[in-house]
């Protein structure tokens, strides 16, 4: 199984990683193994920092709403996916 994760938070990977391991028998076969991608900076294109516009999320670094929230969480989520498939593709 591949886990494509979609921030460079340390906090943020720790716990994604510690839920997944927690409970392998989900969704993991007898033979399966995680894979844990974290997206590279290059991928990510962290330039900006503080109030600034996170390329990735297409939200603000500090979103102030409930609804930027949700659609950098889904922007992310998405960019994260489409990266592991292209890296799939590749393999």
């Amino acid at each position: 199984m591949l886990i494509s994760i979609g921030t460079r938070s340390i906090p943020k990977v720790t716990a994604i990683t510690r839920a997944f391991s927690r409970y392998p028998e989900l969704w993991l076969d007898k033979d399966d193994k995680i894979e844990y991608i974290i997206m590279p900076k290059e991928v990510r294109n962290d330039t900006e920092t503080g109030q600034g516009k996170d390329s990735f999320s297409g939200v603000s670094c500090n979103p102030l709403t409930l609804e930027e929230t949700i659609m950098g969480a889904k922007n992310r989520a998405k960019n994260a996916f489409e990266h592991a498939e292209e890296r799939c593709r590749h393999m």
